[in-house]
């Protein structure tokens, strides 16, 4: 498949003053970019730094012609003033990940158009090879991601903005709505609006790569239903455990909070203590859905379901932090829901979209600064929706939302 190109501007002034904000809406974890005329769709990740497009003509050799369009992320075609016939032999960039996703993909030149600004000549990534090493069918998206960069990948999404001028600064934050699935808000970059809320470090480890917003965490703690700290711990200490807290990842490319073997295993005991005081059927609450491999709770169970508890910091620079039952159990339907936290990490353990449904979080990569403040109202940003989705709920969950999994580059 073959498509004209779309006129677009050119030119792109240099301003002499600092950027504007750029507000993006946020679908589901999705957020539009135009690519030489192209309306696209790309997974927020601020846990890696590949931005790479699904190239057009692949998927379509694998998937059958049209299957473009029966995807959220949608795929690009080249111009036809535009040749790519060297596509294949070009340079390849491999990427992998813990839920087995294994990418390869070559940089490519477009015009990129976003939030009312063309760029052209912007480089991302084309995937021209896609795989799962456990076999697990997945289906293929496009990725921005905006952690920060290394010498040894191309320039990021947001270093070329930021060389190109288009933005002032490696800084953005996204606002989301509290509810799943995924995350659904708005990513703003360039946010350099003032915040009165504390900067907690994320680049203090020289054993952590900066590629990724590594916190200290403290230990899990649990409020009951009540919202009552269990009388054993006090909220204000929360975290100085033993050994002291323990690097935990930020991912808003991770569709769940993931946490030990133990701490699962404390979170059930928490619920069937809580409901056993209604003498209420302890059997089945928690299970994986085949289908989908998510894991899935009882309907019944949630108003027994315990509020997470985090330090996030260390002192001077830290601060408490809840993530709340609403925030990590959606997709309800008479007898069952999704359950968003998970045991089965291979790494550190990961806060993911609940905690952005449970707070704005913005991210200043120059500074390695990351701050939580309570949600603003979503109406204030563009609520436009470029994707919607058809069809039951675990068909959507099974297309958009990131099998769980730490990301490993």
């Amino acid at each position: 498949m073959r498509i004209h190109a779309i006129p677009t501007s050119i030119g792109l002034s240099l301003p002499s003053v600092k950027a504007e904000p750029i507000s993006l809406p946020l679908t589901r974890g999705y957020v539009p970019l135009t690519l030489d005329g192209q309306a696209l769709n790309f997974r927020v990740d601020s846990s890696s730094a590949r931005t790479f497009a699904i190239y057009g003509p692949m998927y379509e050799d694998r998937h059958g012609k049209g299957s473009c369009d029966g995807i959220p992320s949608k795929c690009y075609f080249c111009p036809t003033n535009v040749s790519c016939d060297d596509i294949y032999t070009r340079e390849r960039w491999e990427v992998s990940f813990a839920d087995g996703d294994k990418v390869e993909y070559v940089q490519h030149n477009v015009t990129l158009s976003f939030g009312g600004k063309v760029v052209p000549d912007f480089e991302l990534g084309l995937i021209v090879e896609f795989d799962n090493i456990y076999g697990i069918e997945m289906t293929m998206y496009g990725l921005l991601g905006l952690s920060g960069g290394r010498s040894n990948i191309p320039e990021t999404f947001l270093e070329q903005l930021k060389r190109r001028r288009v933005i002032s600064d490696l800084v953005y934050s996204i606002h989301a709505e509290e509810q799943g699935p995924s995350i659904t808000g708005n990513l703003i970059l360039d946010d350099s609006r003032l915040t009165e809320n504390l900067a907690i470090p994320f680049c203090c480890h020289l054993n952590i790569s900066r590629k990724k917003i590594v916190v200290p965490l403290s230990s899990l703690r649990l409020l009951d239903s009540q919202r009552n700290v269990s009388p054993q711990h006090d909220w204000k200490v929360l975290g100085r455990a033993e050994h002291g807290p323990r690097p935990g990842e930020i991912d808003s490319g991770a569709s769940s909070i993931q946490i030990s073997e133990e701490d699962f295993g404390t979170f059930v005991r928490a619920l069937e203590t809580a409901m056993q005081r209604d003498n209420l059927d302890m059997n089945h609450i928690i299970w994986v859905d085949s289908k989908t491999q998510f894991n899935m709770i009882r309907a019944e169970a949630i108003p027994y379901l315990p509020t997470l508890g985090y330090v996030v910091g260390e002192p001077p620079h830290d601060m408490n932090i809840r993530i709340e039952p609403k925030h990590y159990i959606f997709g309800c339907d008479e007898n069952t829901c999704f359950l968003d936290i998970n045991d089965d990490f291979p790494g550190e353990p990961t806060l993911g979209q609940p905690l952005f449904r449970a707070y704005d979080v913005k991210v200043d990569i120059s500074r390695c600064r990351v701050y939580f403040s309570p949600h603003a109202e979503i109406s204030k940003f563009a609520k436009a929706r470029p994707y919607q989705p058809h069809g039951r709920l675990r068909s959507l969950v099974r297309r958009l939302l990131k099998k769980r999994g730490t990301r490993l580059s």
